[in-house]
């Protein structure tokens, strides 16, 4: 019993870093597959089309990257942690999505990151397009008639064959949202969402099926945080890499493991 008791507390210890970083929800490195790299099982899967994994990243930090040639997309089924929050007035929680894209085409809309979800009678959730005129746009239903997506733009777009960092965020408290371009805020408002609380997420597409408005080009290091993130944090994720930015233990936590370790080595001498 002892000893169950010694080995309990041990997997506490190591467990605390993992509590340190809860607020990455899902995390898709794009490297090899579209599985969720986080931990939290919200796995995706490739339909309609190619999606090509393998391809140079962004940078050093982040890896290898997936190129959108055609329909292909990513749909990662539903779940309420990927959209804190309810359906309702300014009801979403709080929220930080991020990708680096690197586009082979800029005609019409372009989403590579979408989970809205229009009812027929309401829209609600967040979306990320270079729009038809280029620029980049954070769109949010707040629970309003179909078609009123409240879009959040900003003044510039993308330039094919470049990298770009886009992250968008979300404070639900002050509604605050904020669209960042290369880890410089591009665009603010105060203007609430309510939680998408039915449609899968759609990496390399958009609309509430994921069968239209598809990138067209790679994506890598696509991350969601149930958190409004920093303006320097976004910055750390961009310039390191969401690897980067996953918790170490710290050293309190070394230390103790460290001393519960000699402690369980005298007790079983």
């Amino acid at each position: 019993m002892k000893r169950i008791l010694q080995l309990t507390g041990l997997a506490a210890i190591f467990a605390l870093p993992t509590i340190a970083g809860a607020a990455l929800v899902a995390w898709y490195p794009l490297d090899t597959d579209a599985n969720d790299a986080s931990g939290n099982g919200h796995n995706g899967a490739v339909v309609g089309g190619t999606v090509a994994f393998g391809q140079a990243g962004a940078n050093a930090g982040t890896g290898l990257s997936a190129d959108f040639p055609d329909n292909g997309h990513i749909d990662v089924p539903w779940s309420a942690s990927l959209n804190p929050g309810i359906q309702g007035v300014n009801g979403s929680g709080s929220f930080t999505m991020s990708v680096w894209v690197n586009a082979s085409s800029t005609a019409g809309f372009n989403s590579p990151l979408t989970a809205r979800e229009d009812n027929g009678a309401t829209v609600n959730g967040p979306i990320i397009y270079n729009t038809p005129e280029n620029i980049w746009s954070f769109w949010g239903g707040n629970n309003g008639p179909s078609g009123a997506w409240n879009p959040l733009n900003a003044v510039t777009g993308t330039t094919v064959g470049t990298w770009q960092h886009i992250a968008i965020t979300y404070d639900a408290p002050t509604t605050s949202r904020v669209l960042y371009i290369d880890g410089e805020s591009a665009a603010t408002s105060n203007v609430g969402i309510s939680a998408n609380a039915v449609r899968d997420l759609h990496i390399g597409s958009g609309q509430d099926d994921g069968n239209n408005f598809f990138w067209a080009g790679r994506l890598d290091d696509v991350g969601i945080w149930n958190e409004s993130l920093s303006q320097s944090q976004i910055q750390g994720i961009m310039t390191g890499g969401i690897a980067a930015v996953v918790p170490e233990p710290s050293v309190a936590v070394l230390a103790s493991m460290g001393g519960l370790l000699l402690f369980l080595r005298r007790r079983n001498r």
